[in-house]
């Protein structure tokens, strides 16, 4: 009977008018980050030409076997009004303008409108002081009465930053739902091989699609929300080498055939009919729109199963508030020169060996590490130790990642470059996501007691190391005490100063920065920086860090 039906269907789509949606000129963006504003930020879209009658005749034939059975269509005797709340994704190509010229070619009364900003977030969208997020919170307490709204995140914050993500959506399917509405979750694609990001994030095309897949279906549970798995249709295209350029020469945003895979699927999801055979298909060939139409039925009623190493909740996870991360640094000291004293973090050249007689955990994975992992690379009786880590960030020069932060070595194929995971921790290490301030604990163990007179970074400039933080000293690696000249947060304070050039390593290379704070000769035998924000120079890199050398200057206490 489904069959027959959509049989029905299709040879009704053939005779439906067809329009040729203009394309939005592209803009140049070589970055992860996205485009500009699209200067229509909120209205209605019309298409520009007079629709003309489709040449190809459509697919005939739903797909066999889907494995979850198809929905109740939406009823098409009433108009529905859309609202699209997202950026640069979203806007590419005038989505909304393809989805609304679907939805009428299936046969619906449909209205789509769109508000939009290139690289913005949800928590902008949902924000009432931010110029975007005023636009949202008039267009819903306006007299107009939106069905659906859908919503997309900027394109890397849910791998990046998910407590953010979260509470992104949360924030605005509050909103939504107090109208009356309906939230559709938009979930996006992983960057194309051979984007920046992907390199520098240790990602791949793959990694990311699923994670971010995995993002949106904890949040899409959490709260009851529908996702439209467009990414998901992305990879099967892509990865599926199906013949379809879904991707912008930049390598992140769609090309046309992409927006309108896009809207099929976000259509198949709200209105719960088959994208296939849709005859409007703006000015995609025939082909390639018959793959794209299969990929987005594939998407929605074939949605592939997420790897277990992907599947995560979000339940509890949200981000830290303004005075859960606030730093007094009013009397932070930043050097304007070297110390006098010797690098003592070196050890006897290639790092301290703490009380374990190894500099750190040899522990590697660019996917995240177990557990048991986790637990050793934290154990402080290393030279080095870290809480919170998740995973390393690339394999050039980082299998001996974490001993890279104190070898003697700083040059660029012997960084530090990690991501912590998205827990908060107090000072002693216990997580704590409702009070606790920091990101990650890095911990130097010298064997011995000390005396410390700097502590800071060498580094190829100011913003590989973090933005914001905390230092400590201890005598037992127990009692922590704050050393308040060597806290800082050059995120939300004064900017950091560099004492210069570097002084050389081991092999006579220097580097451009060397940030240093007072630590006042304490005593200790431990040396705790509790990072609060990671790296700054871009949005998405806050729980990364990317530096050559944690050094400290001081001496050794006669035993």
């Amino acid at each position: 009977m489904k069959k027959i039906l959509a049989l029905l269907l299709a040879l009704a789509t053939l005779f439906a008018v067809v329009g040729c949606a203009t394309q939005t000129p592209e803009v140049n963006d070589s970055s992860e980050k996205a485009a500009t504003e699209d200067p229509t930020t909120v209205g209605t879209n019309q298409p520009t030409e007079k629709p003309t009658e489709s040449t190809t005749e459509p697919t005939t034939e739903t797909p066999d076997d889907p494995k979850d059975p198809m929905p109740e269509p939406l009823d098409k005797s009433k108009q529905y009004r859309i609202l699209f709340i997202g950026n640069s994704y979203t806007y590419y190509n005038d989505m909304p303008d393809l989805f609304e010229n679907v939805a009428k070619a299936a046969g619906y009364d449909v209205v789509a409108d769109k508000i939009t900003k290139g690289s913005h977030t949800l928590q902008g969208f949902a924000d009432p002081t931010d110029a975007q997020g005023t636009k949202v919170h008039t267009v819903l307490k306006s007299s107009i009465k939106y069905d659906y709204v859908v919503i997309q995140e900027q394109s890397s914050r849910p791998v990046s930053d998910p407590a953010l993500f979260y509470d992104g959506v949360r924030n605005l399917d509050q909103m939504i739902k107090a109208t009356g509405a309906k939230t559709v979750l938009y979930s996006t694609w992983g960057r194309k091989t051979g984007h920046s990001i992907l390199s520098t994030m240790g990602w791949t095309n793959e990694t990311m699609t699923w994670d971010l897949a995995a993002k949106y279906t904890a949040i899409g549970a959490e709260l009851d929300i529908p996702v439209a798995y467009v990414g998901l249709a992305f990879y099967d295209v892509y990865a599926g080498n199906k013949g379809v350029n879904v991707y912008n020469d930049d390598k992140s945003h769609p090309s046309l055939e992409g927006s309108y895979l896009a809207a099929l699927t976000i259509f198949s999801t709200i209105f719960g009919e088959t994208p296939v055979g849709i005859s409007f298909r703006s000015t995609v060939s025939a082909k390639d729109a018959e793959i794209l139409q299969q990929a987005a039925y594939d998407a929605v009623y074939n949605t592939p199963e997420i790897p277990e190493k992907y599947k995560t909740k979000s339940e509890g996870i949200v981000a830290p508030s303004e005075d859960q991360l606030a730093i007094n640094d009013s009397q932070r000291a930043n050097l304007k020169s070297y110390p006098t004293s010797q690098i003592i973090s070196l050890g006897t050249g290639k790092g301290i060996l703490g009380t374990k007689g190894q500099v750190a955990s040899t522990a590697f994975s660019l996917t995240g590490f177990t557990d048991a992992q986790k637990k050793d690379i934290a154990d402080i009786g290393y030279g080095v130790s870290y809480i919170g880590v998740e995973k390393v960030n690339s394999s050039k020069g980082q299998e001996t990642a974490f001993g890279n932060l104190v070898n003697g070595e700083w040059s660029s194929s012997k960084v530090t470059n990690i991501t912590f995971d998205q827990n908060r921790y107090d000072i002693n290490g216990v997580q704590n996501n409702a009070a606790g301030k920091y990101t990650a604990l890095i911990t130097l163990n010298f064997g011995q007691m000390c005396k410390f007179d700097a502590v800071g970074f060498f580094s190829g400039s100011l913003e590989g190391f973090p933005g914001a933080a905390e230092v400590f000293v201890s005598e037992d690696g127990v009692n922590w005490t704050r050393v308040v000249t060597a806290c800082w947060d050059a995120v939300n304070g004064k900017e950091l100063v560099s004492a210069g050039e570097s002084p050389a390593d081991y092999n006579g290379t220097t580097q451009k920065v060397g940030c240093l704070f007072d630590m006042s000769q304490c005593s200790g035998q431990y040396v705790r920086v509790g990072v609060v924000t990671g790296r700054y120079d871009q949005p998405g890199y806050y729980n990364t860090i990317n530096t050559r050398e944690l050094v400290v200057y001081g001496a050794y206490e006669t035993k």
